[in-house]
Formats: C-alpha cells, sequence, structure tokens
C-alpha cells in the first residue's frame, strides 16, 4: 500500500489516499477528490512533479473538462513540494 495526497497550502488541510499503487488511475481519483472539496471553486492549481502519471493522455483527457491545472515544479526540486515536507 502507497500513500498519495495533496495539500492546500492555504489552510494546510490534506487530502490522503491509501492505494495499491500510484499509477494513472489512482492519480485521477486524487484529483477527482480535490475538486470535491472544492465544489464552489473557478479553478485549482495543483503543483506536482514530474512523474509520468501526471503527463499521461488519460489524465491529460480528466483535465480538459476539469478546473484542476497541474503546474509542474523543475525537476529534482524536492524542497519545494510542500506534501513531500508533509510527509
Amino acid at each position: 500500500m502507497v500513500v498519495n495526497g495533496a495539500i492546500n497550502c492555504a489552510g494546510l488541510c490534506s487530502i490522503v489516499r491509501y492505494d495499491d499503487t500510484i499509477n494513472v488511475q489512482s492519480t485521477v481519483a486524487l484529483l477527482q477528490q480535490i475538486e470535491q472539496q472544492h465544489p464552489g471553486a473557478n479553478h485549482i492549481y495543483v503543483i506536482c512533479d514530474n512523474a509520468s502519471y501526471y503527463r499521461s493522455q488519460i489524465v491529460t483527457e480528466y483535465l480538459v473538462y476539469s478546473k484542476i491545472e497541474l503546474i509542474f515544479l523543475p525537476p529534482y526540486a524536492l524542497n519545494l513540494n510542500l506534501i513531500e515536507c508533509y510527509w
């Protein structure tokens, strides 16, 4: 089992998922949870690392009709990734 999640830097609220693996399907599920937590938002910016599942065709297709926009961190910038500090 692996842990995947997101942290809202405005209120330091977290969304945590426990999945068998982190892959395209678990990533879409995480993005859906993020949207459900912010139903009134017009835009949701998710800052993420450069994992291949964020750039997959399935995630890209999901984001077309989503409020979420992914913003990618520079490679090897773990110190900029807030969720890494949270873990």
